[in-house]
């Protein structure tokens, strides 16, 4: 699937750029001014100089003013970098080496399904033109959960895919998703959303049979549990305290579902909220969606039945996936712009397709620069990497 938009050559730049930009990081000393990430960046680092034991039962070591045991989210996000920093690598630049390699990761991944979705061009052009947004740009050197949680989402959509078509692949989405949940906890319910979408529509009609994706479910709902309880045990014999018992405190008993409590916003509000992020952050691709439905009003079902089937499906899918995950996230109270990180790349990809296909110029465009420039993806994405080091200061963030 890579091997269609990457050649290996290619794959071998790529590694080399990223280990390139590994060292930088760590040469520098790079943080990040993003709250989020300079406090992962140092519970990682924190983690690294202990004792392995502890690796699951972060505290907060006066991180924002708070002592005690971290259970905001699971210690997922942390394992890596610790792993890392253990390893002899800088142990806070280590939590933004994690980040950009999943952010490449997830990058590679989405413009290869692209490519199989669509056409390997498209998929080809994806891989620049899906570094060029808002989302992107804010995102680029990060050590939060976002990037994580969409490479597990990305991964376990493929495994539900190659599950329906053979039995050796049963295992990726269970792996996949127990590693989101260990990451961000109840946030799993997003990629759940995506499987769900995916498994309904079946863009690609390859055949196979759906029985095993509901075997491949069912393997990670029991695995999810059972890692959970284990996670418990384990965190019990070191602290002495239920991991969950505090991530139910701290995280899901102060919520309220569908209810607006006195004084908060309500569902109304949390839609606009995220309507408007959802325009911004994967711009110019989420206008390039509305254009083209507005270019083609009033013949919309002719377009639609001239359109490839797989494309047609993706598209659905990409739509479905997002509305229902912010009508899902709209029920609660507490709202922030990257809960819908994953969704909005959903638009993005769906944006980009709609916009090569409608406006032929851009794809001439893409192509003549990629035959002009060698290795152009990778040669964006190194520039872009280097700007975010030299702009970092003046570069807008989510900060909620």
């Amino acid at each position: 699937m890579i091997g269609a938009i990457l050649t290996r050559r290619e794959l071998t730049a790529w590694t080399v750029a990223l280990l390139l930009v590994a060292a930088l990081l760590g040469g520098i000393g790079f943080t990040s001014d993003d709250p989020d990430s300079a406090l992962y960046a140092d519970l990682s680092a924190r983690l690294a100089a202990g004792p392995v034991e502890r690796w699951i039962a972060p505290e907060w070591w006066g991180n924002w003013d708070h002592e005690g045991l971290f259970r905001e989210h699971p210690a997922g996000v942390f394992l890596l970098p610790t792993l890392l920093g253990a390893l002899g690598l800088p142990g806070v630049q280590a939590a933004y080496i994690v980040g950009v390699a999943t952010a490449l990761v997830s990058l590679v991944l989405i413009a290869a399904a692209i490519g199989r979705i669509s056409s390997p061009a498209d998929g080809r052009a994806a891989l620049v033109l899906l570094q060029l947004m808002p989302l992107a740009f804010i995102f680029r050197i990060r050590a939060n959960h976002e990037y994580p949680m969409l490479l597990c989402l990305v991964i376990a959509v493929i495994g539900i895919e190659l599950a329906r078509r053979s039995w050796r692949w049963i295992w990726i989405t269970p792996v996949a998703l127990t590693t989101a949940m260990l990451v961000k906890a109840a946030f799993v319910a997003v990629p759940l959303v995506a499987i769900g979408w995916w498994m309904l529509l079946d863009p690609l009609r390859a055949g196979g049979s759906a029985q095993r994706q509901v075997v491949a479910l069912a393997l990670a709902m029991g695995l999810m549990v059972a890692t959970a309880i284990a996670y418990d045990a384990v965190y019990v014999r070191l602290t002495g305290e239920s991991f969950w018992g505090g991530y139910w405190a701290r995280q899901m008993a102060p919520l309220s579902i569908g209810v607006q409590a006195e004084g908060r916003p309500g569902v109304l509000h949390h839609l606009g909220f995220y309507a408007l992020r959802m325009l911004w952050h994967p711009a110019p691709w989420s206008f390039a969606l509305l254009a083209g439905a507005w270019r083609t009003r009033g013949r919309w079902t002719a377009w639609w039945n001239r359109e490839d089937d797989t494309r047609r499906r993706a598209l659905v899918f990409a739509a479905g996936f997002a509305v229902t995950t912010v009508l899902m996230l709209s029920m609660a109270s507490r709202f922030a712009e990257r809960y819908i990180f994953s969704p909005n790349y959903a638009l993005a990809a769906a944006g980009i397709v709609v916009g090569l296909h409608t406006w032929p110029g851009l794809r001439r465009a893409i192509e003549r620069l990629d035959a002009r420039v060698p290795a152009l993806p990778i040669v964006c994405w190194l520039l872009l990497i280097l700007g975010r080091l030299a702009l970092g200061p003046v570069l807008p963030r989510i900060t909620d």
